[in-house]
């Protein structure tokens, strides 16, 4: 009998862990999710009374059948999270992700600088650098990218030496959209502006060779229309 109450005290304790959560996630809904809990809670130790009275129980057919206050906790975070409606819309996600994010602390501010200095020497290089000098940036910008997930990994392990709190997820979604994807659109917007380079330097050679080709024409008619002034002369 002792046994019953030792695990039905620590079924209490799971409940009352349950419910704190509950208030974390819904402040809203939980002082009235709180009175039912309570009065189910007060129900349950009535019970729990009752069976202190009754020495016939059988406690075996109890355990089978599973404690009622594990039940009763899976009910009342159920209703909990009901209430809570995520984002549907692409619009509501990204303003939920805004929200999420604490711009002003520096990690954020340091990220956002970096991108800034990768956009700004990217256009550098385009307008200016030779072929090598911009392969050789895409492929640095691409070993970062490839190791995004280990610098998750490890941001995950030690983000409380530089953040207020975790965004380095499992799914790695902060890390793809705050890192990955501006680096992989400046290498994209780098590869295009490369074609295009060549698409132009393949249209001046082909205009050359053409002005070549009607120069070779014009010096041809001329050596004819000699010829054929030397042969008159001649005659």
């Amino acid at each position: 009998m002792a046994s019953y109450f030792k695990s039905l005290s620590d079924d209490m304790e799971k409940v009352a862990q349950v419910l704190e959560d509950g208030y974390q996630i819904l402040s809203g809904a939980a002082t009235q999710m709180g009175e039912a809990s309570s009065s189910n809670i007060h129900a349950a130790d009535s019970s729990a009374a009752d069976f202190d009275g009754d020495e016939d129980i059988n406690l075996e057919d109890f355990e089978e059948y599973g404690s009622p206050l594990m039940g009763m906790a899976d009910s009342v975070m159920s209703d909990i999270m009901s209430y809570q409606v995520g984002p549907q819309t692409p619009t509501e996600q990204i303003q939920a992700f805004k929200a999420a994010i604490t711009w002003s602390e520096p990690f954020i501010q340091c990220l956002l600088a970096f991108q800034a200095v990768v956009i700004i020497t990217a256009i550098a290089l385009t307008k200016k650098g030779g072929l090598y000098t911009r392969m050789g940036f895409m492929i640095i910008l691409a070993i970062i990218v490839r190791l995004a997930e280990r610098l998750n990994v490890m941001g995950n392990s030690r983000w409380k030496e530089f953040a207020t709190q975790n965004y380095f997820d499992r799914g790695g979604i902060f890390i793809g959209i705050m890192l990955c994807a501006p680096l992989l659109c400046v290498c994209f917007g780098m590869l295009f502006a490369m074609f295009r380079e060549a698409n132009t330097l393949l249209v001046d050679v082909k205009a050359m060779k053409i002005k070549a080709q009607q120069e070779q024409q014009q010096k041809k008619k001329k050596s004819k229309e000699e010829e054929k002034k030397r042969r008159k002369k001649k005659d």
